[in-house]
């Protein structure tokens, strides 16, 4: 996929995921509404500057908005994926990650987590 179309495609699903229209982005980076869907549809070469200004209203790092994992990436490489991360993070940016995966979830996935999280520790 194209790297704009990929990038675009990754602040959109986070601004939806926010529960945040364009304009609400707009209101909170700055950034005109119109040239944010530009940037979702692919169409706009936006400077790092402006990803971070996007990441930082979709409260995320600017790197998750160039994340190239799709729909048809197999389970296993994500999984890869995330225990390379885990492994080169220390205690409280895991602390951070470990927030943010809870702040949201529903009641199902915190019984996962909490479970997971007791094994991890034993």
């Amino acid at each position: 996929m194209d790297i704009l179309k990929q990038i675009g495609k990754n602040i959109s699903k986070l601004r939806k995921a926010k529960g945040f229209t364009q304009e609400n982005l707009d209101e909170r980076s700055g950034i005109n509404s119109k040239y944010i869907s530009a940037i979702e549809c692919g169409q706009a070469n936006l400077t790092i500057l402006i990803l971070e200004r996007i990441a930082k209203a979709l409260e995320v790092e600017p790197y998750e908005l160039l994340l190239t994992t799709d729909d048809n990436t197999s389970i296993e490489a994500i999984r890869k994926d995330i225990i390379k991360l885990l492994n080169e993070t220390n205690k409280e940016k895991l602390k951070t990650i470990i927030n943010k995966l809870i702040e949201n979830a529903t009641k199902e996935k915190l019984i996962e987590y909490l479970q997971l999280i007791r094994i991890a520790l034993k």
